[in-house]
């Protein structure tokens, strides 16, 4: 955007702008710029100045791992609770391992909340046996101390020694 550097100043005068520019429209200028007509008149938008913005999505929360997000957040579709605990088995370990607190977490709660059931017991502890073994590969030894921090400040599921 070219123009007075006292117009400028006035914040109204671009950001009323529209978001893309548009070369066909009739104000079209020769040369490489055209004019902005209305309140931003004094302003020239030139077409060879450009920029682009891009931007990643991430999240420290919540996988995009369908399977292991189904475990995680278990309670809002609980009749998929079997296959969700039967799939995490198949998630790359490395997620897993991302949201080890998290997966922890879910598991107990799964044993503490169905305590007076035996139907998810077998799948729960295969899935810890699961997530102990990443934890004891080499691949995953460094979140070692990540585990026994949680069995030692956060495990809280008191129905779980069962």
């Amino acid at each position: 955007l070219q123009g007075d550097s006292k117009k400028l100043e006035d914040a109204s005068a671009y950001l009323s702008l529209p978001w893309e520019r548009n070369a066909p429209e009739p104000r079209l200028l020769s040369g490489s710029s055209f004019r902005v007509s209305g309140a931003a008149a004094a302003l020239t938008v030139s077409s060879r100045d450009s920029f682009q913005i891009s931007t990643l999505v991430c999240s420290t929360k919540l996988t995009q791992n369908v399977n292991l997000l189904g475990l995680l957040k278990w309670r809002s579709k609980p009749s998929l609770l079997c296959g969700n605990l039967q799939k995490l088995m198949n998630v790359d370990g490395g997620e897993v391992i991302k949201f080890l607190q998290d997966t922890l977490d879910a598991l107990f709660s799964i044993m503490m909340e169905h305590a007076d059931t035996d139907v998810y017991d077998t799948l729960v502890f295969d899935a810890l046996v699961f997530i102990v073994r990443l934890v004891a590969d080499r691949k995953f030894q460094h979140f070692n101390t990540v585990l026994e921090a949680y069995i030692r400040q956060h495990f809280s599921a008191t129905l779980a020694y069962k």
